[in-house]
């Protein structure tokens, strides 16, 4: 004795076509990802008034006199060769300016971006944004008062 009505056959035959039809389906090629960013890997972000040899930091602060030039200090790791490193300087929600560094070697150390002014630097909060394939990976926030407190 046969239990499946015609109505349950029918949904059943559907159901086996369907699952036919799609393994015979050729598979859609895999939309292609842009390439990854390259590899970088910000171990320390700090401004200073002074870099050093190899671009170490000296004088390392978050406060800054109206009359010094900003520094602003990376110890990076597993850099390639060719990286596009960019520096945005605010004051506030006001962009000041903007500096690219690309990479020439594979590897660690120091880079350091500097900003000056021949002017004095209004009081006030001001943030570097680091970027890096288009996205901002740190960011290093300092200030401006009459009497620096280092």
């Amino acid at each position: 004795m046969n239990r499946y009505t015609l109505s349950q056959k029918l949904t059943w035959l559907i159901v086996l076509a369907l699952s036919v039809a799609c393994r015979a389906t050729p598979a859609t090629p895999p939309v292609e990802s842009p390439s990854p960013a390259p590899s970088l890997t910000i171990l320390d972000a700090v401004t200073s008034r002074q870099v050093g040899g190899d671009y170490v930091p000296l004088d390392i602060t978050s406060q800054f006199s109206p009359s010094e030039t900003f520094y602003c200090v990376l110890q990076v790791a597993d850099v390639e060769n060719e990286t596009q490193i960019v520096a945005r300087w605010h004051f506030g929600d006001t962009f000041i300016s903007e500096t690219t560094y690309t990479t020439e070697d594979d590897g660690s150390g120091y880079i350091a971006f500097e900003l000056t002014s021949q002017q004095p630097w209004p009081e006030g909060i001001y943030r570097v944004d680091i970027l890096s394939a288009g996205s901002v990976i740190e960011s290093v926030q300092f200030s401006v008062a009459k009497k620096s407190a280092g």
